[in-house]
């Protein structure tokens, strides 16, 4: 029995959990429901490590990087479970890494669940709004 390829563990944990995925231009994009009528959206791009060893890089955004206290960012950094903060494209995301060969369905699940709810709460306390 082979082994489910990442994209199947990703379409298996949303089926169970209610997520919408989607893909486009290389990337798999997956809403999360984080109540309250609230939803997060987690990015998922593959990539390369420093061994070239395959990895998936999950991120969401929380919003735009201008006026924002990195200092509270790191702070915040040192306390979260999953992930952490990072500068994309001029947005402050919130960003996590996982080995492919070693993907656990029960691991990618936690991952992208965590980053939704963190990405979420951060995009509410810092910015208010409901837009990612």
């Amino acid at each position: 029995m082979s082994k489910p390829s990442f994209r199947d563990i990703v379409d298996s944990i949303a089926e169970a959990c209610g997520w919408t995925v989607k893909e486009a231009e290389g990337s798999l994009s997956v809403d999360v429901p984080t109540g309250g009528g609230r939803s997060q959206v987690v990015v998922i791009t593959e990539d390369v490590d420093i061994a070239e060893q395959a990895i998936v890089r999950y991120w969401s955004v929380i919003g735009s990087a201008e006026n924002i206290d990195y200092r509270r960012c790191l702070e915040e950094n040192a306390r979260l479970a999953y992930g952490g903060f990072a500068l994309r494209d001029g947005q402050l995301v919130l960003m996590d890494t996982q080995l492919v060969q070693d993907a656990d369905p029960m691991e990618v699940g936690a991952s992208i669940g965590n980053l939704a709810a963190y990405a979420d709460r951060y995009e509410r306390d810092l910015f208010g709004v409901d837009t990612y």
